[in-house]
């Protein structure tokens, strides 16, 4: 199987109702790096792709032919509390705290989207 360079097996492809948004959001909380942005009407994205470490993460504004579809990520991260804390000061909800469990310090939220983002640090400090 031939996969193109920069890209994965598998990456979720998100629709939500302002990508522009999502994308700030996404740069904010995790660092994100822009791969590939297409322009769509009216200042929206007709298709986004988005770097966090080295996972891509593929989205586009809704349309009238395509409804949003949010979608639940699980993502390590360097530090769980300071990604949670950034999340909320952006506009998330807390689904739960970071808190130490049998795999890593975990914690959730869902964005002003609609997505759940399941946040782990690998290594408890």
């Amino acid at each position: 199987m031939k996969i193109p360079e920069n890209y994965l097996p598998v990456m979720p492809y998100i629709i939500i109702d302002d990508a522009a948004a999502f994308l700030d959001f996404t740069k904010k909380v995790f660092g994100a790096a822009e791969q590939l942005i297409v322009p769509g009407e009216g200042g929206s994205i007709m298709h986004g792709e988005i770097k966090i470490g080295g996972a891509v993460l593929m989205f586009a504004n809704s349309s009238e032919n395509w409804g949003s579809k949010t979608s639940g990520m699980f993502i390590y991260v360097e530090d769980a509390d300071k990604v949670y804390e950034t999340a909320l000061e952006s506009g998330a909800a807390s689904l739960m705290q970071p808190v130490k469990q049998d795999y890593g310090y975990s914690g959730g939220f869902e964005d002003p989207f609609g997505n759940h983002w399941w946040i782990c640090q690998g290594e408890y400090l």
